[in-house]
């Protein structure tokens, strides 16, 4: 008896350890020096960091133990330990975050033994550094220090897709440091490079050293590394699943053309298999720069990482884990001109795409304001002067011109989909698995093919197969392929439904989605738009719009046949403009069952007259936009009204009326400036969230439950703000959450 009286004791005690322990009770535990919301909104670079582990002693305790380990850093090193982080930010702000930290690094080039600190791999429980929640701390000389700083900031600033990268310095547990800050490849990475979240993939790297024997990537295709977004429903789930398996394509043809490396084209994926005809160029010049940079290593297949975007089915590069040399300034200062300098040897190394790929860079480095990129290195941590900074990139375009100038030799193709894995047939505890065309069945089979079985997994299992993390009782490795007879037979058997196409003018272009009427008027710039079946959408992208008119006549009876707010091809409007510049432009709307009456995205310039009536959910959607409307006129929506996220807004003549939700809604770091409003029977009249700042001049409300609302809804943001002119609302009509404000001026 006493035993179990014992026993019910340690369990209660673990569960209130747990529940103490948690994110949501560590949540509270953020803290910072001001609750000012225009601090926090202001707070951008980091200039001092200090972090302090709960349990310091285990911690160094099993720091010893991984330096001790004669291999390489061990996954059971790796274990996750509570920490407070205090930051201080460049204009003044400090907080402290809960946080949670482990050792990051697969060498020991990750563990100095003077004093003892690591590499660590970081996730803030609460609140965000700039809307970055997991990042990693690098000891700089695992980056290349500056190299690495130089480097990503070279990429963005030329377009690409690289992770917010500088020198920090630091205290860990008591002692003086610097480590090298780089945001992790994760969703927020992806949105505040203005994208929506789609899969992100990287090359698999279970297989890497199998057994600590090098095995460099024989067994190594692609994953998943946002499995989270996967598992979210049926759709996201079909999009990853493509993604993947176009991927690995690549993959298998890079691997049945050599099983390790040489120094024969090395760092090969087809470029054809990747991306599409309008995207290729931009994905040779990535390669190119990554070649003149010194940063080849960021090539290797293993090391690749991509983002998927669905509309356009083509993977972008993204920069990682390059070792790029390019900053050794030591050396390059003895070479006064351009025409001094050594060029880097390239030999047989080159393939043919990365030749191509130098014009297109050569281009856009002619192009860099070079004032501008030193400023913004110096904002970043590299003290360099501008003539040190010219000659770095004198050196890259050098390398440029000499990969221009360098012949390729042939790339020895084989099949790419032909049975690879078969060759290693003693690798019994390895399976295949390839997707089926019912929804969550998979064929698992043994290398060579031999024996196979059907099995049906969850959409949780299903994801973190595409992850390379799906565990079952066997001891079995999976590895993910796709499509089995594409792997049989190397014939393209992915198809998507034709889309019918109208160039409209200045490279702007409308796809039409299904069978749905469509007029187009060149002469007068009209569009005219009537939905036929409740997944029919149309997408607008590319180019300019001056002074058309665009009128979409939706259907109204009936629900969505979504599971989720987008569709296959991630639309979620039913009349989408994506990537546009505009000018001048009406757009109707009457009638929609979408997510999205009309959604805005990446779009720049100004609309003269939107109006919008009886739709299902949002009627007007704009995220990652820089836009002035002069007038919105709203009525009968079935959520909100207008919701704006990631960009610049500016309404001149805002009407609004039965909006079941928020008649504007504005998050995600957005400015939306309201010269006039009306608003009536809402829920709610104008909601700032998330690091969002609303400025009104003047605004009647009437049946408004909340005219006002200020709040906090996702961690990698702070709250919002709104300021307010005139305006007739009470007291009681305003709510606002701890950091965030809504004031009222004269």
């Amino acid at each position: 008896m006493q035993n179990t009286s014992n026993k019910i004791k340690l369990i209660l005690f673990t569960v209130l350890a747990l529940i103490l322990l948690s994110p949501s009770v560590l949540a509270n535990k953020l803290s910072c020096s001001t609750d000012s919301i225009d601090k926090f909104i202001e707070a951008e670079n980091i200039i001092f960091i200090d972090i302090s582990t709960h349990k310091s002693k285990k911690w160094l305790k099993n720091y010893l133990k991984a330096y001790k380990d004669p291999r390489s850093i061990q996954e059971k090193y790796k274990k996750k330990f509570l920490a407070n982080i205090d930051v201080q930010f460049d204009n003044e702000l400090e907080c402290t975050f809960p946080s949670k930290i482990r050792i990051n690094g697969d060498h020991k080039d990750h563990l100095d033994s003077a004093p003892p600190i690591t590499s660590l791999d970081v996730e803030l429980l609460a609140g965000n550094i700039n809307s970055v929640i997991k990042f990693k701390l690098f000891i700089p000389h695992t980056k290349g220090g500056n190299n690495e700083v130089f480097s990503t900031a070279l990429l963005k600033e030329l377009g690409f897709l690289a992770p917010r990268t500088y020198h920090v310095p630091a205290v860990f547990n008591g002692l003086e440091t610097t480590f090298l800050f780089q945001e992790k490849i994760t969703k927020e990475f992806i949105e505040l490079n203005d994208l929506r979240e789609a899969p992100i993939l990287e090359g698999d790297e279970r297989f890497l050293f199998d057994n600590d024997i090098v095995a460099f990537d024989r067994f190594g295709l692609a994953r998943i590394i946002n499995n989270e977004w996967a598992e979210k429903g049926y759709t996201s789930l079909n999009i990853s699943k493509t993604a993947l398996t176009q991927l690995n394509k690549a993959y298998l043809e890079y691997l049945s053309g050599k099983h390790i490396y040489t120094n024969l084209n090395d760092r090969f994926l087809n470029l054809n298999t990747l991306s599409n005809e309008n995207s290729i160029d931009k994905d040779r010049e990535f390669k190119a720069i990554l070649v003149a940079i010194g940063a080849s290593h960021g090539l290797r297949p293993h090391n690749r990482s991509f983002y998927y975007d669905p509309i356009y089915r083509h993977f972008s590069p993204i920069y990682y884990d390059g070792d790029s040399t390019i900053t050794n300034l030591s050396f390059w200062r003895n070479y006064n001109s351009p025409g001094d300098l050594k060029f880097m040897y390239f030999g047989d190394k080159l393939n043919r795409d990365e030749i191509i790929g130098s014009s297109f860079a050569l281009k856009s480095l002619h192009k860099l304001n070079q004032k501008n990129f030193h400023s913004r290195l110096v904002g970043l941590g590299l003290n360099y002067s501008l003539e040190e900074v010219n000659v770095i990139l004198d050196k890259v375009i050098a390398n440029l011109e000499n990969i221009k100038n360098t012949s390729h030799t042939p790339f020895p193709h084989k099949n790419p989909y032909m049975s690879y894995f078969s060759i290693y047939k003693d690798e019994d505890k390895k399976k295949l698995v390839f997707s089926s065309k019912r929804e969550l069945y998979v064929e698992i089979c043994d290398l060579l093919l031999s024996e196979c079985q059907y099995d049906m997994l969850s959409i949780k299992d299903y994801s973190k197969l595409l992850e390379g993390r799906y565990s079952d009782d066997s001891v079995n490795s999976y590895i993910f392929i796709g499509n089995k007879q594409e792997y049989l037979t190397g014939i393209n058997n992915q198809s998507h439904k034709k889309e019918k196409e109208f160039n409209l003018e200045d490279g702007s272009q409308l796809v039409v989605y299904g069978s749905s009427k469509t007029m187009v008027d060149k002469k007068e710039k009209r569009i005219e738009l009537i939905q036929s079946n409740i997944s029919d959408r149309f997408l607008i992208h590319g180019g300019k719009l001056t002074d058309w008119s665009i009128k979409f006549i939706g259907l109204t009876d009936g629900a969505t046949n979504n599971e989720q707010r987008f569709d296959q091809n991630l639309l979620t409007g039913c009349l989408t403009l994506l990537d546009l510049s505009v000018e001048n432009i009406n757009i109707e709307i009457n009638g929609a069952l979408c997510e999205d009456a009309v959604n805005l995205v990446r779009v720049d310039g100004d609309i003269n007259n939107v109006v919008v009536k009886n739709v299902l959910l949002d009627a007007v959607d704009a995220d990652f936009s820089k836009i002035i409307i002069n007038n919105i006129n709203i009525k009968d929506a079935g959520n909100d009204c207008v919701d704006l996220s990631f960009g610049d807004y500016h309404i001149n003549h805002i009407d609004l009326s039965d909006c079941k939700d928020k008649a504007i809604s504005v998050g995600e770091k957005s400015k939306l400036s309201i010269n006039s409003a009306k608003i009536s029977k809402s829920n709610i009249g104008v909601a700032a969230k998330d690091s969002s700042v609303v400025k009104v001049n003047n605004i009647n409300t009437n049946s408004t439950i909340m005219c006002f609302s200020a709040y906090n809804k996702k961690q990698e943001f702070w709250g919002g703000k709104i300021t307010v002119k005139k305006h007739n609302c009470q007291e009681n009509q305003v709510m606002q959450q701890k950091n965030s404000l809504v004031e009222f001026i004269e």
